[in-house]
This record gives structure tokens, C-alpha cells and sequence, in this order.
């Protein structure tokens, strides 16, 4: 019998011959697993999973692609390590941009089951990250509410079963989840895991999540056993009060939790749910009481955002005026949206007057410098 050919096997060459796909993985895993270099060079660390995200949104397989957004999501940890909160902010934007990127993937993926199982990995190993709780808070959107609830069950039985050291974690994705698909029963239930004592702030998200789902009569029973909510819960508790009010058509009531609400909380979100519900000339005396008395010195963006929404063009136009030179501060991106949504409208002047005082990297401006070089 002739012996077989010895054929030498070279480890460059089989390194050579792999995919990127492959080449990926590896280097996604070894991060997650904590053995990878680059976690000693936070610069390159960070190119080398941004390019990764770039390649993966070249790739053709999406069961790849899935896959691999979910290894690079379960490095949303790295955030953690940031030395800055400027550093941070920089990593929990990539990791969002890799939590929609698998969002918009998973909704048009037709095997839900591979879909599910990536989203219980990525559950059950969760560490509080940005990235991956943007995919938790999207469920609705690409998993059928009969799939995503199984999911739950499923986390809930093991969170119970097995004593886990990232449980808040994983309750707290499971919340979120719940929240999505607005399943208010399958939320309690983590919600109560988390929180047996039933504190206040518990007691006021579960009958948020009822409230939600269109079950008012067990919104109230659930906000009917809040006790003497602190500061760090009245406004939860009377937002929710107003909401209920206001679905069943207790107008009167509504009016007057929302004002309470607000004169106790004086917010610009709380100044619009007040004005939302008053008459044209009581809402048009609030906002510009506002604007008089407890706006500041400054220009307020979310305020101007909020009378480009109630289309109060004449006192919005008023407002720019007065703080012009304020809007150079502000951020570029969201004063241009504010612009674009303006001149949608109708209103271009106004459009174009904040667009003139916009300034991209206000940070970075100079003083003009005409001196002979």
C-alpha cells in the first residue's frame, strides 16, 4: 500500500487564507475575553472596532454581520474604562451606532430564532453598556411580540434559577425589552426581582409600563400604592397622575396635576405638557411667563424646541432676536434640525435668522488675526 504524501501545513499561510469575517471574530473575541492587546491602547482599540463596523456593513452575509455586530456590542464594557466623560461619550456613540446597525439588520432578517438567541446572549452577559441597551430598547422592531416574550420568559426563569453576578443587569434588559413590546406583566415580574421592597420608584414604573400597555385600571392600582413619594419620585408620580387624568377625560384634573407638576418642577418638558392641555390665551400667558421669568439669561434650546413644536412662530422669532448671539454656544447639530423644521413649516425667515448664528465648533473659534505674517 503506498504511504500518503506528508503535505506540510503552514500556520501563515492558513492565516492568510482566512476570511475578514474570520479575522474579525478573532479579534472581537479576544477583546471581549479581555486577552487582547489593544486594550492597553485605547486609541487604536477604538479604530480598530470602528473599522470593524465598517467591514462588517460590507460584508454579505447578514447571519454574519448579526453575529458579528453582537460580538462587537458585547465590548460595550470598554466604555467603562474611559478616563473622561468626553472619552466616554465618544465609545457609547460607536456602540450605538453598532446597537441600531443590528437593529435595522435583525428587522429584516427573516430567522427571528437566530435573531432571539443573539439578543438572549447579549442579555444574559450585559454589564450596563449603551450599545447593546439601545438593541434591548428596539425589540419591538424586529422580533413578533410572541417571540420577544418568550424571550423574556426564558431570561426571567434563568435569572431565577441561577444566581447570576450581573443580575441587576440583566433584570434591567429585560425591563427594557418589556418595556418595547409593552408587555407590563412580563416587566413587573423583573421589576419585582430587582426590587422585592417595592419602593416608590418601582411601584411608579410598573404603573407606567400598565399605562403603557392600556391597562389604566391597574395603572392606578399599582400608583394607588405609592406612599408619600420623595422629590426624586413626585415627579414621576405626578406626571403619571396627569397622563391617567387626561386618558379618561378628566380634563379639570389633568389641568391642575399638570400645573402642579410643573410650578413644583419648573421644566421646559413639564411646561409643555401643561400648556398642551390649557386653552390658546391660558398656554400662550404660561409660555411667555416662562420666557420672562424663569427662562434665565440664556438661550434655551429644548424651550425654543418646544414653541417650534406648538408652531408659536411669533414668539419663538421673538426669542431668537433676543438671544442671538446666545445661539453660537448651543449645539450646531440640533439648532440645524431646529432650522430645517422651521423652514418646513413655512417659516424661512426665522429658518435662516437662526441659521445665521450658528457656529459648528464653537469650541474651536478664533479670534480673527489680520496681522502682516
Amino acid at each position: 500500500m503506498a504511504k500518503k504524501k506528508k503535505v506540510w501545513k503552514s500556520p501563515a499561510m492558513a492565516q492568510a487564507m482566512r476570511s475578514k469575517e474570520d479575522k474579525l471574530r478573532d479579534t472581537l473575541t479576544q477583546i471581549v475575553s479581555g486577552q487582547s492587546r489593544l486594550l492597553n491602547r485605547p486609541e487604536d482599540l477604538y479604530e480598530e472596532i470602528a473599522k470593524g463596523l465598517d467591514d462588517i456593513e460590507n460584508f454579505k452575509d447578514p447571519k454574519d454581520q448579526l453575529e458579528l455586530l453582537a460580538w462587537t456590542l458585547r465590548a460595550d464594557f470598554i466604555s467603562f474604562k474611559a478616563d473622561s466623560d468626553e472619552e466616554k461619550e465618544y465609545w457609547d456613540n460607536l456602540f450605538y451606532d453598532a446597537g441600531t446597525f443590528f437593529v435595522e439588520l435583525a428587522s429584516q432578517y427573516n430567522n427571528k430564532d437566530y435573531v432571539a438567541d443573539l439578543v438572549h446572549d447579549l442579555a444574559m452577559r450585559h454589564v450596563g453598556g449603551e450599545g447593546r441597551s439601545v438593541v434591548f430598547l428596539s425589540v419591538e422592531e424586529f422580533l413578533p411580540k410572541e417571540r420577544a416574550q418568550a424571550l423574556l420568559v426564558e431570561l426571567i426563569d434563568k435569572v431565577t434559577e441561577v444566581d447570576q453576578g450581573n443580575r441587576e443587569d440583566i433584570l434591567d434588559a429585560i425591563c427594557d425589552m418589556a418595556d418595547s413590546i409593552k408587555d407590563a406583566a412580563n416587566f413587573a415580574k423583573a421589576a419585582l426581582l430587582k426590587d422585592p421592597d417595592k419602593s416608590n420608584a418601582t411601584l411608579i414604573d410598573i404603573a407606567n409600563a400598565q399605562f403603557m400597555a392600556g391597562n389604566l385600571e391597574l395603572a392606578k392600582q399599582w400608583l394607588g400604592d405609592v406612599r408619600n413619594p420623595g422629590s426624586e419620585d413626585e415627579e414621576a408620580y405626578l406626571d403619571l397622575q396627569a397622563a391617567i387624568a387626561d386618558k379618561e377625560g378628566r380634563k379639570s384634573d389633568c389641568i391642575k396635576i399638570a400645573r402642579t407638576l410643573y410650578e413644583t418642577f419648573p421644566k421646559v418638558m413639564n411646561l409643555g405638557r401643561l400648556a398642551a392641555f390649557l386653552p390658546e390665551a391660558d398656554a400662550d400667558r404660561v409660555l411667555k411667563e416662562h420666557e420672562q421669568f424663569r427662562n434665565g439669561n440664556t438661550a434655551d434650546l429644548e424651550f425654543m424646541q418646544l414653541l417650534a413644536g406648538m408652531k408659536r412662530y411669533e414668539q419663538l422669532s421673538g426669542y431668537v432676536d433676543r438671544y442671538e448671539k446666545d445661539l453660537t454656544t448651543l449645539d450646531a447639530e440640533e439648532l440645524t434640525e431646529l432650522a430645517d423644521s422651521v423652514e418646513k413649516d413655512g417659516q424661512k425667515a426665522l429658518a435662516d435668522h437662526i441659521r445665521d448664528w450658528i457656529v459648528e465648533e464653537p469650541e474651536d473659534a478664533q479670534a480673527f488675526d489680520n496681522s502682516d505674517k
